[in-house]
């Protein structure tokens, strides 16, 4: 049976090898000549702790549960843990928010002493016992297991996430009559050694995907960490591209101190990008209280599917700036009010700058035309704009509002808005 999620863990994925495929054959020393080698080429961690599981019970470890726990570096999660049943023979991989580690829960647990210490805790569950040291013995022996024992990874080369976390945790369960023997404790202890080398392995890959996806965007990391890194390098696409911004910010941006403008903008493109992110755009950049995205038109026949998706994110993204109004966090910032405009082209989607200081960006006139009718819709007092170009391929009805001249465009464009787009004053 598993257990649930405590508040602040988010279980993102699982995991379950199709028996077929479960070792059925191993030996302590196999194990442990797998993990100094071809576990180093397993892609990802729930399939290194799994594959690690079925194998320790093919060499007649008598384990029943398993879980690790390791530190990441990243702005929303502290770590991600990895746990293994063998009953269901199924894994789960989950995310730990950076609280958890500041919360009594996670202090009323052996895992403090584990990660900050280096110690190793062990408790027999004895099914009769008034009381256990840690909550999470108390639920095990609920469940029938009789030992529990959590032990420390020192991941050579591995920076965690603040320097009371200086070791990384790994415990083991089981339900045989007796709990572990001596022998078993030890055979633990040494795979918690050669796990070290593979497990630091597959969290720096992780770190590093996550952090080009935070940084850079999901489509536009994983571009990157694929090698598409050279200056220059790119490719010219056609797209839809939606600008937003933040009306009077900087009226408060004078007004507000910088701890509250911070929470503020924090606030705001979490909205903006959600609205993005929901429709299938990449966002690529933010300038100032501005934001940049594209929704990419892979072929001419989904380009009004494009201009679908982007007019949803403006609409959202403007929505959401009313939302905030009610939101009490932003009582001081209210009224806040969203523009945003829309434009179909090319752009230049790649790498530029200078050779150490790259930005994976789009340009293009297309791109300077997006950011005109954004200042546009401010003069013209209007939420919403879109050019001709999108017009043609929007699938609502629009109204033209006449023919305008933008700095650095040689013609006139004519502007559209979108009735359906609602205009509160």
């Amino acid at each position: 049976m598993q257990q649930s999620r405590p508040v602040g863990v988010r279980g993102n994925r699982r995991y379950k090898r199709p028996e077929p495929a479960r070792p059925k054959n191993a030996s302590f020393d196999s194990i442990r000549q797998w993990l100094r080698g071809p576990a180093h080429a397993v892609g990802s961690p729930i399939k290194l702790v799994d594959g690690l599981c079925w194998r320790m019970v093919a060499a007649g470890l008598p384990i029943d549960r398993a879980g690790i726990t390791v530190a990441l570096l990243h702005p929303e999660f502290s770590g991600y843990g990895i746990r293994w049943w063998h009953d269901i023979g199924e894994s789960e991989e989950a995310l730990v928010e950076h609280e958890v580690t500041l919360s009594d829960v996670y202090r009323a647990s052996p895992f403090p002493p584990v990660v900050e210490r280096g110690e190793t805790i062990r408790v027999r569950i004895e099914p009769r016992a008034n009381s256990y040291p840690y909550p999470v013995v108390a639920d095990l022996a609920a469940q029938g297991y009789t030992d529990y024992i959590v032990q420390p990874v020192r991941l050579q080369g591995f920076s965690p996430t603040n320097e009371r976390r200086r070791f990384q945790a790994c415990n083991w369960a089981t339900k045989r009559a007796g709990g572990f023997s001596d022998a078993d404790i030890a055979a633990l202890g040494k795979i918690a050694d050669d796990l070290a080398a593979p497990l630091a392995l597959v969290t720096e890959r992780r770190i590093a995907r996550d952090l080009l996806s935070v940084y850079l965007g999901r489509s536009i990391g994983s571009r990157v960490l694929s090698g598409e890194i050279r200056r220059g390098f790119g490719d010219p696409i056609r797209a839809a591209i939606l600008a937003t911004d933040m009306r009077g910010f900087t009226a408060l941006n004078d007004r507000l101190p910088a701890g509250r403008i911070i929470a503020l903008l924090n606030g705001w493109f979490e909205r903006q990008v959600a609205a993005v992110h929901t429709h299938g755009g990449e966002v690529l950049k933010f300038v100032g209280d501005g934001m940049l995205a594209i929704f990419p038109i892979e072929d001419v026949e989904f380009a009004r599917m494009a201009a679908r998706q982007a007019l949803a994110a403006a609409r959202e993204a403007i929505e959401a700036a009313y939302a905030m109004d009610a939101d009490p966090a932003f009582a001081d910032a209210a009224p806040l009010r969203a523009v945003a405009a829309l434009h179909t082209g090319e752009v230049f989607h790649g790498n530029i700058g200078a050779p150490d200081r790259l930005d994976f960006t789009a340009i293009g006139p297309s791109v300077n035309v997006v950011t005109r009718l954004e200042s546009l819709a401010k003069s013209l007092d209007r939420e919403l704009i879109v050019s001709a170009a999108f017009a043609e391929i929007c699938p609502e009805p629009l109204v033209s509002l006449g023919r305008h001249a933008l700095k650095g465009v040689a013609e006139p464009v004519e502007a559209f808005t979108c009735p359906s787009v609602p205009v509160r004053r």
